[in-house]
């Protein structure tokens, strides 16, 4: 039963990409437009929270503290992940964010936590290096006709391959933090910890939106009805529904499965079935070369259990 939820939230988490990808086709990317989602999002997320929670939460500094440095990443997080899939495929886009996931806490445990390291993680973090140099490559040499001079074309991709490159150390150092509060001092429990950043990200995120809006008002009228429309809105809801309900479930089976194996299946079935998405439903082009570093990166995490 817990690798069936582990599973559920393999496929949640992958949704939440898809339904970031299609926010993205569905609302112009802007900072107000991304700002909206980010705020109806982190409200959704720290509602499903405390609803599981039993409307419950628990303080303490300490938390607050993690939970609003948590809050200041989530929200470049969000911003530059938008404009990524702007830009270039949803199957690079995983890749990048979930090893970042996987590698940045993986050193921060081995240089900071001083955490063993076996024959075959070394094997598994040079693959995925060289896999990620390779999704990289294959990005930026893609077929650049369909646009409007080759050169511009380059430099997009070469702006996406940079914002997958953030996106990959941003996500690492939501896991950084995430394991700095477990093992701290005086921690709420993980739910309440969720329920405290998803309520500060919503409310940084408004704070900053009504400056945005403010400082443009004289210069740019700034339209959000395009984002208040009921797509948009329900997609955004979506996005919310299905990063929280994946983070719980990953969570309900943390202290039964082995984070070993836990988080090498949950980054390599993440990365395969966004690929998947990412060509069928979006009908990107995925080159072979991409599609080789997806199957390597993918056995390259199951190394992490050994």
């Amino acid at each position: 039963m817990e690798y069936f939820i582990l599973c559920l939230a393999v496929v949640c988490f992958a949704g939440q990409f898809a339904f970031t990808k299609s926010y993205e086709q569905a609302v112009k990317p802007s900072l107000t437009n991304t700002l909206v989602m980010l705020v109806l999002t982190s409200f959704f997320g720290a509602l499903i929270y405390l609803v599981i929670g039993g409307l419950k939460v628990n303080f303490s500094w300490f938390s607050f503290k993690l939970a609003i440095i948590f809050a200041f990443i989530m929200i470049p997080y969000y911003l530059l992940g938008i404009k990524a899939l702007s830009l270039g495929s949803l199957a690079v886009y995983s890749v990048f964010m979930m090893l970042g996931g996987m590698l940045v806490p993986f050193f921060y445990g081995i240089i900071f936590l001083k955490e063993n390291i076996s024959f075959f993680k070394i094997i598994a973090t040079i693959l995925l290096t060289v896999f990620i140099i390779l999704q990289s490559t294959a990005e930026v040499n893609k077929d650049t006709s369909t646009l409007k001079t080759e050169k511009n074309s380059k430099a997009k991709k070469s702006f996406f391959f940079i914002l997958c490159l953030l996106i990959f150390f941003i996500n690492g150092l939501t896991g950084v933090i995430t394991k700095a509060h477990e093992i701290g001092y005086n921690p709420v429990d993980e739910i309440s910890f969720t329920i405290l950043y998803c309520s500060l990200t919503g409310f940084i995120s408004l704070v900053i939106l009504f400056g945005v809006m403010l400082l443009k008002r004289k210069t740019d009228k700034v339209n959000l009805k395009p984002t208040l429309k009921a797509k948009p809105v329900l997609i955004t809801f979506l996005i919310g529904g299905t990063a929280y309900t994946g983070n719980y479930l990953h969570l309900v089976v943390a202290s039964v499965v082995p984070a070993s194996v836990q988080f090498p299946i949950v980054s390599g079935g993440v990365i395969v079935l966004s690929s998947i998405v990412s060509r069928l439903i979006f009908k990107e082009k995925i080159s072979k070369i991409e599609w080789a570093s997806v199957v390597g990166a993918l056995v390259s995490t199951i190394l992490f259990a050994f």
